[in-house]
């Protein structure tokens, strides 16, 4: 049946929220009555997502998260109190409901967000944190019934269904606004903000800039996070970069808008044991690996701007994988003078750049690089002790190779 569920992927994307809404009356509108944190943006969504989840959760609360894509297994993408759903519970729903999937044409995302509200139901979870997969107007999740909206910082990315200017992004970004349910977002760029403020007032929303209700200072970065301090709170957060900071501070806003009584206790423990892999994690120590699956221009240019803060002087070896969408010349301006020599490997699914062609690319930008003659001898060379610094980046689908090379135990026990 899981098979069942990928060949989903034939069907595409879908724009619209009929299949969805018919999906769940056939399982009986699980979604109706279950309290949402909902989480649009372009960058940061899931560590985002990942910090109001383990806020919540150290507030007493029983927390469903549900964020994607994967990095393993399937079942990381709905979580309760931190522990992903069985195959067993995925299992019985596709059997359950390959009829009514099959008859409505249902997608992938579709169908998983059924499962997600399914799920979360039967557990009875007291919140559920909920990521949108792309945009947020016609995304599946949209048929939510919010308590609070949260906007991350928002910039380019799949233009190809979202438009092809800041404003009309915000605009889909923005289509999770409920009637009279608070918006909590970061400063964002002036368009942008524009549209957030509009949407907002349209909508009866009271708009919270979690910058301004919880400003930070001493901002302090370690090789295996940053700590900040936020009134009288000390916090130290497991998450590299600068970017993790306003993250966070939008993620405290978002849980103090849902829970007002939220204890400071609940923020500082919650967000000191938020487990989020894959974002500017570090792998090695010795020398310094990280791995960030940030894939467009902004997330790299932010994992980045960590690094070097952290390793100003350090020669650096990248590890790279792009899909062909993606904005090569944008992000090649990002990656111009910051390493070098980048290595150009390929993933054994999508649509990626053959590793070839990616180094000739770069090459012609003016980036030291060279094609791995394998996915795993590629990411190998991130260890190389001739170099003082790597760093693997480009997307979600080399997250298996690269924590079998590092032996990282990803897909056991509490995420």
């Amino acid at each position: 049946m899981l098979n069942y569920l990928y060949s989903l992927r034939r069907r595409g994307i879908k724009v619209g929220l009929h299949r969805t809404k018919a999906l769940l009356k056939q399982c009986g509108n699980p979604h109706k009555g279950l309290p949402v944190v909902h989480i649009a943006g372009t960058n940061g969504k899931g560590s985002t997502a990942a910090m109001i989840a383990s806020v919540l959760k150290l507030s007493g609360l029983k927390v469903g998260l549900y964020t994607s894509p994967h990095l393993l297994r399937f079942n990381e993408r709905i979580r309760v109190n931190g522990i992903p759903i069985s195959d067993d519970r995925i299992i019985a729903f596709l059997t359950n409901y390959q009829k009514a999937i099959d008859s409505l044409g249902s997608t992938f995302f579709e169908t998983t967000t059924a499962i997600m509200f399914s799920a979360f139901a039967e557990e009875n979870v007291d919140v559920a944190v909920v990521e949108v997969g792309m945009g947020g107007r016609l995304d599946s999740s949209n048929v939510a019934e919010s308590k609070t909206s949260v906007l991350t910082v928002i910039d380019f990315d799949h233009m190809e269904f979202l438009g092809n200017t800041l404003s009309a992004i915000a605009t889909e970004k923005c289509g999770i606004f409920k009637e009279g349910v608070p918006v909590v977002t970061t400063t964002q760029q002036s368009e942008a903000m524009r549209v957030i403020e509009q949407s907002a007032a349209e909508k009866g929303c009271q708009p919270i800039v979690a910058d301004e209700l919880c400003p930070v200072t001493e901002i302090r970065q370690h090789s295996s996070g940053v700590m900040f301090n936020l009134d009288e709170l000390e916090i130290d957060l497991p998450l590299v970069g600068e970017h993790q900071v306003v993250n966070a501070q939008t993620a405290i806003a978002a849980c103090r808008t849902f829970a007002p009584d939220l204890s400071e206790e609940a923020i500082t423990e919650g967000l000191r044991q938020t487990i989020w892999p894959g974002r500017l994690q570090r792998l090695s120590e010795n020398p310094p690996v990280y791995f960030d699956v940030g894939h467009n221009p902004h997330g790299i240019e932010s994992a980045l701007k960590s690094l070097r803060e952290i390793f100003p002087d350090a020669k650096m070896n990248g590890i790279c994988a792009m899909k062909k969408s993606k904005d090569f010349d944008s992000i090649s301006e990002v990656l111009q003078q910051q390493f070098d020599r980048i290595v150009t490997i390929q993933p054994d699914e999508g649509e990626f750049f053959a590793p070839e062609a990616l180094a000739v690319m770069l090459k012609k930008r003016g980036i030291e690089a060279e094609a791995a003659k394998s996915q795993q001898e590629g990411i190998e060379e991130s260890l190389s002790h001739s170099l003082e610094l790597g760093f693997i980046f480009g997307s979600h689908y080399i997250a298996e190779a690269v924590f079998d090379v590092f032996d990282f135990p990803f897909d056991k026990g509490i995420i």
